[in-house]
């Protein structure tokens, strides 16, 4: 420590040589221990997450990449030295190319459609183009005169009619398939046979009213205004469950539920009417 003689007394100078050692340390820090601040930018390939409490770079390997042994890839694009460093709050970048592949991607438009990428945390919707990848908390919706086809990884397709909302609601796990939330409209879903789950059941989705758990391969659910639910089935059958009742509607049967209440018994689909040449 220096000391200076002034006309109010002594002044204490610190060292030089303090002062060095602590610019030294700030600048390891600097270098060692990344900032990720909250306006720090991205590129736009892959998605950005927000790190949550609990997650571990395990849970974020096996949950967002493709293949979760390339978790120092994932380090190496955040710059990130330390897998200790990982906080809940922390923002991390998934590069598409570690990332997994989407869950479900746009293959058909008509009109105009629109799509919400929770995953990529947008605010706002964009235009529902051919091509675009959909991940978990994902949704498209369709305006009036409008339709949009998705295809899932499985190769199962659905169909969404004019005026509905989407999202994808579960990712396939090992005791559960692909879930979706038909929050308003109507959805057709031609279920892959081949998606190579051994699950009995191979695809589920949630409505205001009810919860199919499908086991056929091909459905058509309608929601409407009041979100009361439609369900009939053209191939194989579907589980439909509300207020602890479920009713299994088979191949050529429909039901309906009325929000609040249990599902109908399974009715016979009416046959279209002949027209007589």
């Amino acid at each position: 420590m220096l000391t200076k003689k002034s006309s109010q007394g002594i002044l204490k100078i610190p060292s030089l040589v303090f002062c060095r050692q602590s610019l030294f340390f700030i600048f390891l820090l600097l270098n060692y221990f990344p900032i990720h601040s909250e306006s720090a930018q991205f590129p736009k390939d892959g998605i950005t997450i927000i790190v949550e409490k609990g997650q571990t770079l395990s849970v974020i390997s096996k949950t967002y990449l493709d293949d979760p042994r390339k978790w120092k890839e994932l380090l190496k694009s955040n710059q990130i030295a330390n897998p200790n460093l990982i906080l809940p709050g922390m923002k991390l970048w998934i590069p598409a190319s570690l990332g997994k592949r989407p869950i479900a991607e746009i293959s058909k438009t008509r009109g105009v459609t629109a799509i919400f990428l929770h995953s990529k945390k947008e605010n706002n919707w964009i235009e529902g183009v051919t091509g675009a990848g959909l991940f978990l908390r994902d949704e498209a919706k369709t305006e009036k005169d409008s339709g949009l086809e998705l295809t899932l990884i499985s190769g199962s397709i659905l169909e969404l009619a004019e005026s509905s909302q989407l999202m994808i609601e579960k990712v396939k796990s090992e005791t559960e398939p692909d879930g979706f939330l038909l929050s308003k409209g109507r959805l057709k879903a031609i279920i892959s046979k081949s998606n190579g789950t051994s699950l009995k059941k191979m695809f589920i989705l949630r409505t205001p009213a009810a919860v199919a758990e499908v086991k056929g391969t091909e459905f058509v659910t309608e929601v409407d205004e009041k979100q009361n639910t439609s369900l009939g089935c053209y191939e194989g059958k579907v589980n439909v469950s509300a207020q602890n009742v479920t009713v299994e509607v088979n191949e050529g049967y429909a039901t309906y539920v009325e929000k609040g209440k249990a599902p109908l018994t399974p009715f016979l689909i009416p046959s279209a009417p002949k027209i007589e040449p």
